[in-house]
């Protein structure tokens, strides 16, 4: 048996599976509920998901920005999350400050998905001929990527914390 604990068997870290939890149920979620409602001349509307809307993308000829709501929207939270889990659920030493600052920088691109979404909707919207309105996938996509921003807040400081207590010299020693 490993002489580490992971971080989620410390009461903090119970918190932070929860959030990762809830985050990952909701992203299958946010992607397949609809999203967008597109209305045409008025008359004719679609509802899409976000992942049948990368599909639409990629159907007409619109490779680049499939790719590009794919890599954001898919590839990225899904990866964010396996992450997530594995630093919860790790027993080893704490992270290197580089593994950190790796964590720290997928932060930065939390919201990146959300905001690829959000100009898609504000770039059809009220159209003469095309508009378009947020659904309720949309939203709990939002909260999904949301929750792992907060879970992955929570376990970089709690690795900090381990790295900062594995540094520094005991106190108990003397």
């Amino acid at each position: 048996m490993s002489q580490y604990r992971a971080l989620a068997d410390t009461r903090e870290g119970q918190l932070t599976t929860a959030l990762i939890l809830i985050a990952s149920l909701a992203l299958p979620l946010g992607l397949t509920l609809p999203s967008l409602e597109t209305v045409h001349f008025a008359f004719w509307s679609d509802v899409h998901s976000i992942g049948g809307l990368t599909f639409a993308l990629f159907s007409d000829g619109e490779y680049l920005l499939s790719a590009l709501v794919a890599l954001f929207s898919i590839a990225f939270p899904v990866t964010k999350l396996a992450l997530l889990w594995r630093i919860q659920f790790r027993r080893g030493p704490p992270l290197s400050a580089r593994a950190l600052r790796r964590l720290e920088s997928l932060g930065k691109w939390s919201m990146a998905d959300v905001l690829v979404v959000a100009l898609i909707v504000f770039s059809l919207r009220d159209s003469l001929v095309f508009g378009a309105t947020p659904q309720i996938g949309v939203f709990v996509f939002a909260a999904s990527t949301l929750m792992a921003m907060l879970a992955s807040g929570r376990i970089s400081r709690q690795c900090h914390d381990r790295l900062e207590r594995r540094q520094s010299p005991s106190r108990d020693a003397a």
